[in-house]
């Protein structure tokens, strides 16, 4: 059976506090504290051409903070993204892409069933 709308609304708070839930990531420099991607970061990740992990890593870890400038400038980054792989082991960045990724649903297997019009 279906979710009901009045169910649906009595499960706003739920919702809203599963989406913004942190994460923390044992890493190779440390526990980080990461934000679940947002669909417009997962959106522009998927658009660009390369880096994309870098991307979606980059917008995610809030501890420490990547976008911070003067780490940026201690780890010479000529770039404000080039600091994800400054700081993070080759595969490993890929690693935390893919369970920041994962955090919203993406690859998760739902159950389904196609509903057979002709019959009703």
């Amino acid at each position: 059976m279906s979710i009901s709308i009045n169910e649906l609304i009595a499960k706003r708070e739920e919702i809203n506090a599963r989406k913004s839930q942190k994460l923390t990531i044992e890493t190779s420099i440390g526990e980080v504290v990461a934000k679940k991607p947002t669909a417009s970061i997962m959106a522009e990740a998927l658009g660009l051409e390369s880096d994309n992990d870098q991307y979606v890593v980059y917008n995610c870890i809030v501890e420490p903070n990547l976008k911070d400038k003067e780490l940026q400038q201690a780890y010479e980054c000529v770039e404000p993204m080039d600091i994800v792989d400054k700081v993070f082991d080759v595969g490993e960045v890929k690693a935390i892409s893919t369970v920041l990724i994962e955090s919203v649903g993406a690859g998760k297997k739902l159950n389904h069933a196609i509903i057979d019009e002709a019959k009703k």
